[in-house]
């Protein structure tokens, strides 16, 4: 990472930009990517974060942690998001949790552009001119991310599935996807390094078909995931445990 020194001049003072000597290091744990994991109702996605370390903290948008054994809180609007954070950044013991898991960030993404709207007075974040309520939208959602990461707190997010027909010229195909809102897709997708699909596949194992719960992190045509992690991945799709899953980050 580059870093700046400053020399008085005089009464002035000017930045001095020292560039790298060194190439950076690679990343190698969970803690350090911004990571998506959709798919649908009970597949166990909630289940895999909270196995992936024993600290995940939940903001919850629905009741489904109610019934696990996790650290959580409930939220149903934004200002309560925004009182969750701020009760992160003031707490005394900052070890108390390693990750902070959205679950689900559609709805936050919904919380937060209805917060917007009534905050500016508008209908629609279209309303306003010179895309001013799709900026507030973007900044708000983007400055709660932030906000957990400044702790140095690993970002987890997850989400519902939705199926979308995707037409070209050429052909028509149906892609498995985030159901993210089109304002929300834009935000949050081209800052997660990490989009996986949690789901069920039926194998064939001595004879007989077993249903066993996956994750794919591979991308396909008809498959909207992505992965620009180091991690290893010797298969198309990994059972969905989220032990082995931080495991596949060591190096």
């Amino acid at each position: 990472m580059a870093k700046v020194k400053v020399k008085k001049m005089g009464s002035k003072q000017t930045a001095k930009l020292v560039l790298p000597t060194q190439k950076s290091i690679t990343a190698s744990s969970i803690l350090e990517y911004i990571t998506l994991f959709f798919g649908p109702p009970g597949v166990g996605k909630t289940t895999f974060v909270n196995d992936l370390t024993g600290k995940v903290f939940f903001i919850s948008t629905d009741r489904g942690t109610r019934y696990m054994n996790t650290l959580r809180a409930e939220c149903t609007d934004w200002k309560g998001l925004r009182r969750i954070i701020q009760a992160l950044k003031t707490q005394a013991d900052k070890t108390k949790y390693d990750i902070v898991c959205i679950d689900h960030i559609d709805d936050i993404c919904a919380m937060c552009e209805e917060h917007v709207c009534n905050e500016l007075g508008l209908g629609d974040l279209t309303d306003a001119g010179y895309g001013k309520g799709w900026k507030a939208y973007k900044k708000s959602i983007w400055s709660v991310i932030q906000d957990i990461l400044s702790l140095n707190l690993g970002v987890v997010m997850i989400a519902h599935e939705i199926i979308k027909t995707i037409r070209t010229k050429v052909i028509e195909t149906e892609r498995t996807m985030p159901d993210l809102s089109k304002s929300a897709w834009k935000v949050i997708i081209p800052k997660c390094d990490i989009v996986g699909y949690c789901g069920f596949k039926v194998i064939k194992k001595g004879g007989v078909k077993k249903e066993i719960r996956i994750l794919e992190t591979i991308p396909r045509e008809d498959l909207y995931v992505k992965d620009r992690t180091t991690r290893k991945v010797t298969e198309s799709y990994e059972l969905l445990d989220g032990k082995q899953f931080v495991k596949t980050f060591k190096k």
